[in-house]
């Protein structure tokens, strides 16, 4: 695979796993909204883990990987000239 196309990919995991994350906090705060109109629930609940959902974690490691895959040759010659000087 070419840079360009793990740039992309790698881009699409991370921008999923933020999106699913937020659509997390959102349905959280609509549960609490709804339960304190019943009376149910006094207090704010405490926002959902970033370890709560197992695709969040998964995704942003993923989506780090294609961004390493992507820089790979830069990081290895980076690393290489270094060892040199």
């Amino acid at each position: 695979m070419d840079k360009r196309l793990n740039l992309i990919l790698g881009s699409i995991f991370i921008l999923t796993s933020g999106l699913l994350y937020s659509i997390e906090r959102i349905i959280s705060l609509i549960y609490w909204s709804v339960l304190t109109r019943t009376g149910e629930y006094p207090t704010i609940p405490p926002p959902p883990n970033l370890l709560d959902n197992l695709f969040v974690p998964l995704f942003f490691i993923v989506g780090a990987i294609f961004f390493f895959a992507a820089f790979k040759k830069e990081i290895w010659k980076m690393i290489t000239t270094e060892k040199k000087v």
